[in-house]
C-alpha cells in the first residue's frame, strides 16, 4: 500500500502509514460517513485526523494542494484547504475541516451541526457570488465541507497591485453586487453573518465585472481571540464580542473606502476613515455619502439593512455619464511610460504646445496638436499619416488633464494642498528675506493662469532677483523657460510638506533649493539622454499628513487617467515616514519610483518594488546611535524617550534599545517618559528629568524631532539652573537621530523654539545627534578640495554670493544634501536606461546600482547602491554635536560610520 501523504509503500499498522501514521485510528478501522453518523447516532469515538499538503483524501478522490488563510475571527472553527479533485479532471475545490465549538462532544450533535451547515452552504450557494456546495463527508474523524472555487483574484490583491485607488465607478459596481450578496445572509432565518468582510474575502472575476464573497464561517463568529487583532474592517461592536448584520455592513463599507481611496485601514488608528474626498477628490460626493452613513460607529445609525444601501449604489451607478467605448488603432501608443526617447521628445513637444495654449480652451488645444503632427521636423522622426485614432487619443487626454487640474485647483484653494508648475505658490510663509518677493511670485502665478508665460517669466525674474534663496521660484522660472523653449523634458515630482510649521519650512526649502540646483546642473551639462531637459513639479501636502495622499494621487492621476503628458519618471519625497507610508501604494500604482530622501522607519523596508531611498533605516542608524552611546559617551545606562505614536520615533528607538543591549549596556523605556511629538511642553519634560536622577542615567537617548530636542534640553536647563550644585545634571547629555538636525536647535527660524533655542545657547550644547549627511564629510575624509562635488561650489554661487544678506548664506544641511541626491540617483539611472524611459525602467536601473559592471552612484552625502528592500548598503551616517563658537552655536561634524567614498 503506497501512503498518500508521504509516499511510503509497506503495509499499514493499525490502519495506518507506518512512516507517518497517516490513516492511523483508534478502535477499528475503515471508513465511517457523514450518512451513516447522520442516520444511526453512532457514538463511536473517533480520532481528529491532521492533514497536510500533498495529502489525499475522501478514499482518493481530493489531493490537498496549498493550505488557505482563513479570517481571524474563523482562526478556532477549522481549516481551508485548496484542493484538486482528481475524479473531476482536476477540478479546483476548497475543502473545510469543522472545528467544533467546546461543548459539542457526541457524534450526533456534530453531526447535526455539520447537517445544518451543509443546509446553509446549499442554499446559499445558489447565488451568483457564493460558492456552491459539492461535497459533504467525514474521514478519520474529521468532517470535510467541500465548496467550490471561485476563480479569480482577491480585492486585496488588486489593490496591492494597482498601489492605490481603484476606479470608483468600478468599485459602485462592485459594491452593489456585495450589498446583494449581505441582502441574501439577511434574509435567512436566522440571519448569517459573515463577520470578515474585507479586500481578501472579495474576489474580482478575472474580467472585472463580478465580485463573489468567500469564507463563509461555519458558525458565528465571534470576537478576534487576542488583542493584538487589527480592527481594520471590523466594525467596533465586534471588538466587543458583539456581531449583527450591520457589522457586516461596516466590513463593505471599510472595503470599499479602501478601494476609492488607497487609504489602508490597517496602517490607520482602530475606526478611522477619513471623508473620502479629504483622501482622493476624484470621488464623488455621493460615494462619500454612502461611505460616511455605513461607517457609522453606532450600529443604529448605519443603514439598517444591506439592501437600502444597495439601492443608493444603484442611483450612484445611474448618476455616471455613459462611457463611450473608442476603438485603439493597432500601434496606437496610449501610455506615455512606454514611449522610448525619441518618441519622448515629440510628445514633449506636443506637451508644450498644449501647456501654451492650456487656458484656451480644448479645441484650440487640438488644433495645435494637429498642426504639429504635419509640421514637426523631420530630423526627429518620419513624417507619420495622420492618425484619427490618435488625435483623439490627445484630446481625451488633454480633457483629462483639465478636469485633473480643476481638481488640483479646488484642493489649493479649500487646504494649500497641489500639485504645480508655478500656477499656485506654497512657500508664502514669514521668513523670507523680502516680504515683496512673494507678491512677485503670486503675480507670476496669476499670470500662469491665464497662459501668459512672458510675464510669468519676467515676475520670476524679479522675485528671485529679490531673494535668491527662494528655490520655489527658481524651479517655476527654470519650467517655464523649458516651455518656451519648445525643448523635450521628462518631470520629476518634489513631495514635500509647505506650511507655517518652522520645522516642515526649513525641509522644504532646503528640498526646492537643492532641487533648483539638480535641475540647473542636469539641464546646463546635459545628462539625460537625447538631450532631455528635465523639469520639476512641486507637490505640496500641506501640515496635515492625511492630505499626503490626496498630493500624491494628483499624481498618479496625471500619469494614469491624463496619458502622463508631463512625462513624470519619478517623484522625490516625502521627508517623514508616515507621509512616505501614505504616499507610497499611490505611487506605486502609477509605475514611478518613489525615492525618499529621509523617510527612515523600518516599515517601509521592503514594501514596494517602487520605493527607494537614498537614507539608512532607522534599525541602520539605531546600530550606529547605540555605538555612539555606548563606545564614544562611554554610557553603561540610558534613558530611552520615544514618541509610541509615531512610526519613526517607535522605529528608532526600538533599533537603538536593541544594539545598546548588544553592547552590553542597560536601556530603560519607561511609559512615563514617553512624549507626543511637538506637544510636549518644556515643563512636561521635568517628569522625565526626575527619573534619569533617580535611575542614575549617563545618558537620554531622544527619539523624536529639532522641536522636541530643543524643549527637552532646556527642561534640563532649567533643572540646573535650579540646581547649580548638581555636577550631574551639568553634565547630562542628550543623543538623538537625524530628526533633530535642523537650524532650530541653533535659533533659526521664527516661534517660541527658536527663541528658546537663541536665549538658551548653553542648553543647546547638550545635543548630538546622527544626521545622514553634513558638508563636512568631504573633508573629514581628508579628501581634497577640487575632488569634491560641484554641489558644494554651485550652492555658494547661488545661495552666498553677494547679493545673498549674510544671515541668509547658510550652508547646505541634511535635507538639502539628501534631496540633490534623491534627484540625482534618479538622473543617473535615467542615463542608465537603454529604450523606453519609462517609471518601471527608471526603477529597474536604480535596483541595478552597483551589480555586475554597473557601479553605485556617488553622492554627495556618500555612496548609493540599493538591496532587495530598497534600502541603502552600509550608507554613511554621521555623528553631529552643537558646540559654541565666536559667532554662536554651531553644527559640528564629529565622525562618519559607514562607507562614503565609491572605490575607484
Amino acid at each position: 500500500m503506497v501512503c498518500p501523504r508521504c509516499g511510503f509503500n509497506g503495509e499499514p499498522v493499525q490502519g495506518g502509514c507506518i512512516r507517518c501514521g497517516y490513516g492511523r485510528q483508534s478502535g477499528n478501522s475503515g471508513a465511517y460517513h457523514l450518512a451513516n453518523a447522520m442516520s444511526s447516532g453512532s457514538s463511536k469515538p473517533l480520532v481528529m485526523q491532521s492533514v497536510m499538503r500533498g495529502d489525499v483524501i475522501r478514499q482518493g478522490r481530493y489531493r490537498l494542494t496549498e493550505q488557505l488563510v482563513l479570517p481571524d475571527n474563523q482562526q478556532d472553527q477549522g481549516t481551508a484547504w485548496l484542493a484538486t479533485d482528481l475524479q473531476t479532471n482536476n477540478r479546483r475545490v476548497v475543502i473545510r475541516s469543522v472545528a467544533f465549538p467546546e461543548g459539542v462532544t457526541t457524534q450526533t450533535n456534530k453531526a447535526q451541526l455539520v447537517r445544518s451547515m451543509a443546509e446553509r452552504f446549499s442554499e446559499v450557494g445558489q447565488h451568483l457570488g457564493f460558492p456552491a456546495l459539492l461535497d459533504v463527508f467525514e474521514e478519520q474523524g474529521t468532517y470535510y465541507i467541500v465548496l467550490e472555487h471561485i476563480e479569480g483574484e482577491s480585492l486585496a490583491t488588486l489593490l496591492k497591485r494597482q498601489g492605490g485607488a481603484l476606479p470608483e465607478r468600478t468599485i459602485a459596481e462592485y459594491g452593489r453586487q456585495l450589498c446583494e450578496l449581505l441582502s441574501v445572509l439577511a434574509a435567512r432565518q436566522p440571519a448569517l453573518i459573515h463577520g470578515a468582510v474585507n479586500p481578501d474575502t472579495v474576489i474580482v472575476s478575472f474580467d472585472r465585472r463580478r465580485v463573489a464573497l468567500i469564507h463563509l464561517p461555519l458558525f458565528t463568529p465571534k470576537a478576534p481571540a487576542t488583542s493584538k487583532t487589527s480592527s481594520s474592517y471590523l466594525a467596533p461592536e465586534q471588538l466587543r464580542g458583539t456581531i449583527e448584520p450591520a457589522s457586516d455592513i461596516y466590513g463593505l463599507a471599510a472595503t470599499i473606502h479602501h478601494a476609492v481611496t488607497g487609504y489602508d485601514p490597517n496602517e490607520r488608528l482602530a475606526f478611522f476613515h477619513p471623508p473620502a474626498r479629504r483622501l482622493n477628490p476624484a470621488v464623488t460626493p455621493e460615494m462619500e455619502t454612502i461611505l460616511s452613513q455605513a461607517l457609522r460607529l453606532s450600529v443604529q445609525q448605519r443603514y439598517a439593512n444591506p439592501s437600502l444601501m444597495q439601492q443608493d449604489f444603484t442611483a450612484l451607478i445611474a448618476s455616471y455619464p455613459a462611457v463611450v467605448e473608442t476603438k485603439q488603432t493597432p500601434g496606437t501608443l496610449s501610455n506615455t511610460l512606454q514611449l522610448d526617447s525619441k518618441e519622448l521628445r515629440r510628445l514633449s513637444q506636443r506637451r508644450t504646445m498644449i501647456n501654451l495654449g492650456l487656458y484656451g480652451g480644448i479645441s484650440l488645444i487640438i488644433l495645435l496638436v494637429v498642426l504639429f503632427a504635419f509640421i514637426r521636423p523631420s530630423t526627429l522622426l518620419p513624417t507619420p499619416t495622420v492618425n484619427v485614432a490618435a488625435t483623439a487619443t490627445v484630446g481625451a487626454e488633454q480633457t483629462a488633464l483639465n478636469k485633473e487640474i480643476t481638481l488640483e485647483t479646488q484642493s489649493y484653494q479649500k487646504n494649500g494642498v497641489g500639485l504645480s508648475d508655478g500656477r499656485f505658490v506654497f512657500d508664502t510663509f514669514a521668513g523670507r528675506p523680502n516680504a515683496a518677493e512673494v507678491n512677485l511670485k503670486k503675480q507670476a502665478a496669476q499670470a500662469m493662469q491665464k497662459g501668459d508665460l512672458s510675464s510669468a517669466v519676467n515676475l520670476l525674474n524679479q522675485a528671485t532677483s529679490a531673494d535668491p534663496t527662494d528655490g520655489e521660484a527658481q524651479i517655476y522660472n527654470a519650467d517655464i523657460h523649458i516651455l518656451q523653449s519648445n525643448a523635450p523634458y521628462v518631470t520629476i515630482v518634489l513631495g514635500i510638506p509647505i506650511d507655517s510649521n518652522s520645522t516642515d519650512l526649513f525641509i522644504a526649502r532646503a528640498t526646492m533649493a537643492s532641487g533648483y540646483l539638480a535641475q540647473r546642473e542636469v539641464n546646463t551639462h546635459k545628462l539625460l539622454p537625447d538631450g532631455l531637459q528635465l523639469r520639476i513639479l512641486i507637490d505640496n501636502s500641506g501640515s496635515n499628513n492625511g492630505n499626503v495622499g490626496v498630493a500624491a494621487q494628483f499624481v498618479q492621476n496625471r500619469v494614469v487617467q491624463a496619458g502622463n503628458l508631463d512625462h513624470i519618471i519619478g517623484v522625490v519625497g516625502w521627508p517623514y515616514s508616515s507621509e512616505t507610508i501614505n504616499a507610497r501604494d499611490i505611487i506605486a500604482a502609477a509605475h514611478l519610483p518613489l525615492v525618499s530622501a529621509t523617510a527612515s522607519s523600518v516599515k517601509l523596508s521592503g514594501t514596494s518594488p517602487y520605493f527607494f531611498r537614498v537614507n539608512p533605516p532607522d534599525d541602520s542608524q539605531g546600530k550606529t546611535l547605540g555605538a555612539v552611546a555606548v563606545q564614544q559617551f562611554g554610557a553603561k545606562k540610558i534613558l530611552v524617550m520615544r514618541d509610541p505614536t509615531d512610526t519613526y520615533s517607535g522605529s528608532l528607538a526600538d533599533a537603538f534599545t536593541t544594539s545598546v543591549k548588544a553592547l552590553h549596556a542597560t536601556a530603560i523605556n519607561n511609559p512615563a517618559d514617553f512624549f507626543t511629538e511637538k506637544t510636549t511642553t518644556v515643563a512636561d519634560y521635568r517628569a522625565a528629568i526626575h527619573d534619569a536622577i533617580a535611575n542614575n542615567v549617563d545618558l537620554i537617548f531622544l527619539a523624536g524631532l529639532d522641536v522636541d530636542a530643543v524643549r527637552l534640553a532646556n527642561a534640563i536647563g532649567d533643572a540646573s539652573r535650579l540646581d547649580p550644585a548638581s555636577t550631574y545634571l551639568q553634565h547630562l547629555r542628550i543623543l538623538g537621530g537625524d530628526g533633530i538636525d535642523t537650524g532650530l536647535i541653533l535659533g533659526q527660524g521664527e516661534g517660541p523654539d527658536a527663541v528658546i533655542a537663541r536665549n538658551f545657547p548653553q542648553d543647546m550644547q547638550r545635543l548630538s545627534f546622527t544626521a545622514f549627511a553634513d558638508a563636512g564629510e568631504w573633508t573629514l575624509e581628508h579628501i581634497p578640495q577640487n575632488q569634491q562635488p560641484d554641489y558644494f561650489a554651485n550652492w555658494s554661487n547661488v545661495y552666498q554670493s553677494s547679493a545673498v544678506a549674510e544671515d541668509n548664506a547658510a550652508d547646505p544641511g541634511n535635507n538639502a544634501i539628501l534631496a540633490y541626491d534623491a534627484i540625482r540617483v534618479i538622473i543617473n539611472a535615467a542615463a542608465l536606461v537603454h529604450g523606453n524611459l519609462s517609471g518601471t525602467a527608471i526603477r529597474d536601473a536604480l535596483a541595478s546600482l552597483g551589480k555586475g559592471n554597473i557601479p553605485p552612484y556617488q553622492g554627495v552625502s556618500g555612496r548609493i547602491l540599493f538591496d532587495a528592500q530598497g534600502n541603502p548598503i552600509d550608507k554613511a551616517v554621521v555623528v553631529l554635536g552643537v558646540q559654541a563658537s565666536s559667532n554662536g552655536n554651531v553644527i559640528a561634524l564629529q565622525q562618519v560610520a559607514g562607507v562614503f567614498k565609491v572605490s575607484g
